[in-house]
């Protein structure tokens, strides 16, 4: 790894289009490869390979490559530091897959479940599009972190012989970054750190444990011009691609170089390069099939509302027009009568 080094050992030499597809023609199998791609992922693969831009950290193997806690936890614990407004210690990484209330994890572009030193659990996830419900998404998943935590506090009490306390339980924490977020973060223009936690309206205090941290990376990208703090450059460097960005980024913290080292460094690794990007085309046709099923669904429960509607509007017309011919054979039989008279 390249400590402090120059912009010539971080993004290395160009190289033309034509001598990024040599390099994978010449590459067994990768060629096949570069050809499943879809045309945005082909680009961003090789204006990559070419040094025309930067690598996209959102992808679930390109953000774990950098962020991978076993071999750079201390990347991961200063941005949760930052993130949280606290400083945070990761003990080690755990599966994700069984703490899943469904199978909504192919929904995700990343996903990272830690637990903290203080015994914390913290879940960091990345949506390429956002969910049509969020907030209730989060406080399940929230609920099932707090079950998590719940059950290793029993299994450790179990395998001490030690009695169990609910004070052994400590918080969790749901940190969720958006790509292209939902529509409720863009009525707050400029708000890109979403900080919440559960509060009595008395003052009451107690320990609710959940916690959350909602960060809509477009709505970062598009209001952040500058690079004035450090969270900034942490989300600069996983959200933004662009070389002028990057560059702002090693102007204001020049220790970053040693990340932004080692993301372009996958410029010689091809091979590896193509694996993590089949695997991004992976996660991403997941999600986009669900998330095409999600929006059927808010579709059909929004006409099945429609029609409800139409419904009941037009048994009020029916009630109205049976009443009205109530009242007409009243009348004609109080015709007939004064005719009769």
């Amino acid at each position: 790894m390249c400590k402090k080094p120059s912009p010539e050992e971080i993004f290395g030499p160009k190289l033309t289009e034509e001598e990024v597809m040599r390099m994978i023609q010449k590459t067994p199998g990768l060629f096949s490869k570069y050809l499943g791609l879809s045309e945005p992922l082909k680009s961003e693969f090789l204006e990559f390979c070419m040094g025309e831009r930067g690598l996209n950290l959102t992808y679930d193997p390109m953000f774990k490559a950098v962020f991978d806690p076993q071999q750079y936890a201390y990347r991961l614990e200063e941005f949760l530091s930052l993130c949280l407004g606290e400083e945070v210690k990761i003990l080690h990484a755990l599966p994700t897959e069984s703490s899943r209330l469904t199978d909504e994890g192919s929904l995700l572009v990343m996903d990272l479940l830690v637990q903290l030193e203080s015994g914390a659990l913290a879940d960091i996830e990345i949506q390429k599009v956002g969910y049509l419900f969020p907030g209730q998404r989060c406080a399940c998943y929230s609920s099932d972190l707090v079950m998590r935590q719940y059950s290793l506090v029993r299994t450790k009490c179990r395998e001490k012989n030690q009695p169990f306390s609910y004070q052994q339980i400590k918080k969790v924490y749901t940190i969720v970054l958006f790509q292209k977020s939902p529509k409720e973060f863009h009525k707050f223009p400029g708000k890109y750190l979403h900080h919440a936690r559960q509060r009595f309206d008395t003052g009451l205090e107690l320990d609710l444990l959940q916690e959350y941290l909602m960060i809509p990376l477009d709505i970062f990208l598009k209001s952040q011009q500058n690079i004035d703090k450090k969270i900034e450059a942490w989300l600069t460097l996983i959200a933004a691609d662009d070389m002028e960005r990057i560059r702002k980024v090693l102007e204001a913290y020049p220790e970053f170089g040693e990340i932004y080292c080692q993301v372009f460094q996958f410029r010689r690794k091809v091979e590896e390069l193509m694996g993590m990007y089949s695997e991004a085309l992976r996660i991403l046709d997941a999600n986009t099939v669900k998330y095409m099923i999600e929006q059927q669904r808010e579709e059909i429960e929004q006409q099945r509302g429609e029609i409800e509607q139409k419904d009941k509007e037009l048994d009020s017309i029916k009630r109205e027009m049976s009443q009205k011919d109530r009242k007409i054979r009243q009348l004609e039989e109080m015709l007939a009568q004064a005719n009769i008279e």
